[in-house]
């Protein structure tokens, strides 16, 4: 093949790269229209971790379609799930706004609520992409996302390393970072860890074994 074929080529690097960011953008704005009524941000999140699944596994994806496939699907079982989560961000905030407050105490008392916060958004990490994909009851489901968030810890431990890494930087940059919040303020801090969990899913379906390795299907 010709340098000027290489350079055209559809399955090159720029291309395939140029692609994920046109479904991250596509896929973020999807999710974000989604949230506004709030109480349909958990189909949302699920139906958006339900596209970054298949992005990672690179299997055929056309986000819109599957997107709003996924969220009418799971609309109903996330509701309840999803304002359990919020409820508990409400109650950690206003505890964390209190124990901000408490003097001497302001230490160990806003250790202990970020402590629970980051238990909360590890299960809830699991949860949606779990949600997308495999149906079960709901109470299997938050079973399953608490075994996995503790079971695999240190890929946990990467997965909120890197959504802090991102919400640092948002804040910092508040204005500057506007746009990147609307074009892919969600979607790319879940794309990579959807890179780290889908490990985990692999892992756990039998399709790889403990050192990545594929597994020979009989």
């Amino acid at each position: 093949m010709s340098k000027m074929s290489k350079l055209f080529d559809q399955n090159n690097m720029f291309f395939t790269i140029m692609g994920v960011l046109f479904d991250l953008i596509i896929l973020n704005v999807l999710t974000l229209l989604c949230c506004l009524p709030i109480v349909t941000a958990g189909a949302s999140f699920t139906a958006m971790h339900g596209v970054l699944w298949r992005m990672v596994r690179h299997e055929e994806t056309y986000v819109a379609r599957q997107f709003f496939d996924s969220f009418k699907r799971n609309l109903k079982q996330s509701l309840l799930p999803w304002l359990v989560f919020l409820l508990a961000a409400v109650v950690l905030v206003i505890d964390g706004m209190l124990a901000w407050s408490m003097g001497s105490m302001r230490g160990p008392l806003v250790a202990c609520v970020a402590f629970v916060g980051l238990v909360i958004i590890a299960i809830a990490q699991y949860f949606f992409p779990l949600l997308s994909r495999y149906e079960n009851p709901t109470s299997v489901t938050l079973k399953n996302a608490t075994k996995l968030a503790f079971g695999f810890f240190p890929r946990t431990l990467c997965m909120l390393v890197i959504l802090a890494a991102f919400a640092v930087l948002y804040a910092q940059f508040f204005i500057y970072m506007i746009p990147l919040l609307v074009l892919m303020g969600v979607t790319l801090p879940q794309y990579c860890c959807s890179w780290i969990y889908n490990w985990i899913f692999r892992r756990i379906d039998g399709e790889i074994d403990a050192k990545g390795h594929k597994v020979a299907q009989s």
